[in-house]
């Protein structure tokens, strides 16, 4: 099995030296004053709610349909998170983050005696966010590796003909709108270098949310989202996921929650090497914010 980051090229390397070099070149005073702040809790700019390839702690059980494994019982599991290095506060409702952020997708069979994993998707990047009263964005700039799970390999070796080798890096960015407890956002994403080399390099990103401000149930409010994806090199064919269920959180705060959502996914698979393939799925997911 290759390493998870096999091949970070000079673009992301590149992207991440400039970060360094704009937070070498803020003032030492940032230290102390209230507008610049290190190593900042949060983001400006709010997760999105129903991407499945979001950054986050999560476990979700699903009922798949896809193309390559048929119908089965699959697990998913996320291991992923934001971590801020400097923010720049300009008013209450302005401010700007430079963060860094990393994540884990691994997908099992449940229906083998030793719950096989499928595939591990690894990703690591840096990302500038901005936030001015309901307006924020997101640009980023972040490597993937995939790798199909060893145990599943050996038991069904077509898939190693199947298999593409799946690695890029990828520049993205999101503009979002929020109404009262709605959020609109939309957005294009780009392959500056991948594997393999003749797949196409434009995608886009949209969707709306519901964030509810009032408990249904004890410390939970209700959430809820509908992110779509779409590739060039799948024809622009959109792929939708839907989530909804519970935020519990302490209304006080914003960075720790737990939310318990019923799921469904209809679109190429999102994960790995068998993006080309289709997928349906229903389910129920439990996500983690600290």
């Amino acid at each position: 099995m290759k390493p998870p980051f096999p091949g970070i090229s000079k673009f992301l390397l590149g992207f991440l030296a400039g970060l360094v070099v704009s937070l070498i070149s803020v003032p030492a005073s940032a230290h102390v004053t209230e507008e610049s702040v290190f190593f900042p809790m949060g983001d400006v700019f709010d997760q999105i709610v129903a991407d499945p390839k979001e950054p986050r702690f999560f476990a979700s059980i699903h009922r798949f349909d896809n193309d390559v494994r048929n119908s089965f019982t699959g697990a998913s599991v996320g291991y992923g998170e934001t971590f801020g290095l400097y923010r720049k506060r300009i008013s209450k409702d302005h401010a700007w983050q430079f963060s860094l952020r990393g994540g884990l997708f691994s997908q099992f069979d449940m229906n083998t005696s030793s719950n096989n994993l499928l595939n591990s998707d690894y990703t690591i990047g840096a990302l500038w966010t901005y936030r001015y009263k309901n307006t924020s964005m997101r640009l980023r700039a972040y490597h993937q590796s995939s790798h199909v799970g060893d145990e599943y390999a050996r038991e069904n070796p077509d898939l190693l003909y199947t298999a593409t080798g799946f690695d890029y890096e990828a520049v993205d960015w999101l503009g979002a709108y929020t109404l009262h407890k709605l959020r609109f956002y939309g957005g294009l994403h780009y392959i500056a270098q991948r594997e393999p080399k003749g797949i196409d390099r434009w995608g886009y990103q949209g969707g709306l949310e519901y964030h509810g401000t009032k408990q249904v149930v004890p410390y939970g409010v209700l959430i809820g989202g509908l992110d779509v994806k779409g590739f060039q090199e799948l024809n622009w064919t959109p792929a939708y996921s839907v989530k909804a269920g519970l935020n519990f959180k302490n209304l006080g705060t914003s960075d720790r929650y737990i939310q318990v959502m019923l799921e469904y996914y209809n679109g190429f698979i999102p994960y790995g090497q068998f993006y080309d393939y289709e997928m349906k799925s229903y389910g129920m997911g439990v996500y983690f914010g600290f």
